[in-house]
């Protein structure tokens, strides 16, 4: 961390595996570059201490910005519970930011409950039946317009596809899911069940 230029107070849960450490900041607006140069330190002295695990990315994430001790305490507790909500989750940065994974984490509490396995089937399930057996795939198809929310010409340019095909697949999903794609609540679902998918394999 010296050598990234971050000064930290450091600990390590070994139970956990963890490593908690709180971040000195000159502005709030460091926030997301403090966080890349602390992802890449971290990672860099992973490889160096194990160098057969070249290439691993451990999940690291960033909680808010804590005023006192007892904000401190709280926001390291929601960090070391939120790493195990955004394992599988995706990044395209280097770390994860805690308030982009409250409903990873929501979910991820409900994991035990045959509820949230019931609720991804339901909404879901005749998609992942189509995708174990049939091609192409529908799920990262139905993903991807909902990351564009609902923009087919943004869609169908993410997929490199032409839009009538990309048509032609939201068609079928929605008669697969005897669902209207245009919908919000329906959307809202769909959201909810794919992020869901991730906590009950």
């Amino acid at each position: 961390m010296a050598g990234a230029g971050v000064p930290v107070l450091l600990g390590v849960r070994l139970p956990e595996g963890r490593v908690p450490l709180l971040a000195g900041l000159r502005a709030a607006t460091e926030r997301g570059a403090v966080a890349e140069r602390i992802a890449t330190a971290l990672r860099a002295g992973v490889e160096r201490a194990w160098p057969d695990r070249a290439g691993a990315r451990p999940p690291v994430l960033i909680a808010g910005l804590a005023v006192g001790w007892d904000a401190a305490g709280a926001e390291l507790r929601h960090a070391a519970e939120a790493a195990n909500a955004a394992c599988g989750a995706p990044s395209e940065r280097g770390w994860y930011d805690v308030r982009s994974l409250d409903v990873d984490l929501l979910l991820w509490r409900l994991r035990e409950h045959g509820d949230l396995a019931a609720f991804v089937d339901r909404v879901i399930g005749p998609l992942l039946a189509h995708d174990r057996t049939a091609r192409p795939p529908l799920v990262p198809t139905l993903e991807t317009y909902l990351r564009h929310a609902g923009r087919k010409a943004e869609t169908a340019r993410a997929l490199h596809l032409n839009r009538q095909t990309l048509y032609d697949r939201l068609a079928r999903i929605a008669s697969l899911l005897g669902s209207d794609l245009e919908d919000p609540q329906t959307v809202l679902a769909l959201g909810v069940a794919l992020q869901a998918r991730r906590h009950v394999r």
